[in-house]
Order: C-alpha cells, then sequence, then structure tokens
C-alpha cells in the first residue's frame, strides 16, 4: 500500500512539475544527443518526439522553446524547433541528422548532420553543420565532433554513462563546446531520466487519476542540465520534457 501511495505521490507531484513547461511550450534547435551537443544517437524509425523545454539563467527573463523530432527511416532523423518566448513571427529552425557505424559492430558510429537551420538568421543566427563520432567502451560512451559554424566553428566532446535508478534508466551526461570562436568553452552536467520502468509497468494496476497519470508519463523523458561557461558569467539551467510516440 505505502509503494502504491509513493508511486501515485511521485506521479502527482511530477505532472504539476512539468504542467508549465507543457503550458509555456518551452536549449535551442535540438538534434538527439547530450546537453549541448549532438551525439550518433537517433531518433528510431517511425518514432516522434514532442520536446518542451525552457532554459534559465539567474535574474534573466527565460528562454521558451518547443519542437519535434522524428525517425524518418532507420539511422535518420528530421526535426523543427520554435523559439516561444520573444518570437512573435514563431521562426522555425530545421534539423537532421544521418548516423552510419564504422566498422563491422555499432561499437564506434559516425554522423553527420544540421541544426538551426532558419530563414531568419538575425533572430536565431548561423545554421550549424556538424560532424561527429561516438564510441562504446561498454563502461561508458565518449562523443567528440567539430561544426564548421559560419563565424564560430567549433570543437566539442561528451561523456555519458547509464544506470539504473528505481527500475528505469537514468543517464549521467558532460559534455562541453567551443563558443566565441574557439576563445572560451561552454561546459554542462545533467541527466536524462527515462520515466517508463524498465520491467514494462507497474507491479499493481493503477486506476482513476493515478492510472491517467500512469499512462502518459510512462511515454516521458525528463531531461535537465547546468551550462556553464569560462567567460565567467551565469550559469544556465535547462529543464526539457520529451513526449515519444510510436507509429
Amino acid at each position: 500500500m505505502m509503494s502504491r501511495i509513493r508511486v501515485r505521490d511521485i506521479y502527482c507531484v511530477l505532472f504539476a512539475l512539468l504542467c508549465p513547461v507543457l503550458v509555456n511550450n518551452p536549449a535551442r534547435g535540438t538534434s538527439t544527443g547530450l546537453n549541448n551537443i549532438p551525439t550518433t544517437d537517433i531518433v528510431p524509425e517511425r518514432v516522434f518526439v514532442w520536446q518542451g523545454w525552457i532554459n534559465a539563467a539567474g535574474g534573466e527573463r527565460p528562454q521558451q522553446f518547443t519542437g519535434f523530432k522524428y525517425g524518418l527511416f532507420q539511422d535518420a532523423e528530421i526535426g523543427v524547433d520554435w523559439r516561444a518566448s520573444d518570437n512573435p513571427h514563431g521562426h522555425a529552425m530545421l534539423q537532421a541528422k544521418y548516423a552510419f557505424d564504422i566498422g563491422q559492430s555499432d561499437v564506434w558510429r559516425g554522423v553527420v548532420g544540421f541544426a538551426d537551420l532558419s530563414g531568419n538568421r538575425n533572430h536565431n543566427g548561423e545554421w550549424f553543420p556538424y560532424m561527429a563520432t561516438s564510441v562504446d567502451l561498454k563502461a561508458v560512451r565518449l562523443h567528440f565532433g567539430f561544426a564548421p559554424q559560419p563565424h564560430n566553428e567549433r570543437f566539442f566532446g561528451g561523456i555519458d554513462k547509464t544506470v539504473s535508478f528505481l527500475d528505469r534508466n537514468l543517464m549521467l551526461r558532460f559534455d562541453g563546446i567551443h563558443i566565441n570562436d574557439k576563445q572560451d568553452m561552454l561546459f554542462s552536467a545533467g541527466f536524462l531520466y527515462e520515466l517508463a520502468p524498465k520491467s514494462g509497468g507497474s507491479a499493481t494496476q493503477q486506476t482513476g487519476l493515478a492510472g491517467v497519470l500512469d499512462g502518459i508519463v510512462k511515454n516521458m523523458i525528463l531531461e535537465t542540465w547546468v551550462s556553464k561557461p569560462s567567460t565567467g558569467d551565469k550559469e544556465t539551467y535547462t529543464v526539457k520534457l520529451n513526449y515519444v510516440v510510436a507509429f
């Protein structure tokens, strides 16, 4: 009984905390990756992911974004993002990527793609073409890449580790990327948490409001991280909610 109450209470609190993100439609044109960098990870074929997220820095007005990405076919992903705050015209930012194996196994992979492709560069900035590679060392995964962005070339890298927490996958993520045309760095640390149980469901069937929330939450992935530039500027905190639908 106590475990059932705790699960229900956790879902209710989580839903209450995430409602503002859902309503406001809150990081940037996002390819699948770590915190602030793209990787060789790809949305599976025929899977649709809605995203809402918000960036907040101390004392500044939060920036809100919304968008979606879709697994067009195996190893290919497309997506669209919009800045929801301070963007009355809703200029879209397009992204696409294609990943591939290097060698005979999926231990070493590569990816080419772009993000932030927009018809309004004055508002959304330059597009972000990139190439990257990932190596699965079993204990951790390592990621490295290069983005020849106009007037702001960047190298980037990251590391992630997936563990089990409360019968769910928890990915710990750390990355860094050049900013200001390689003069400075932006570092970040955070996590991704899959809200669906690894075992496939709760031990007992939920009913009523708890049952509805259980059905919704099972399709959600929560991400959050903090970013800190080497320039000494304030940290930026990001919270992102992903809702996953398979066709």
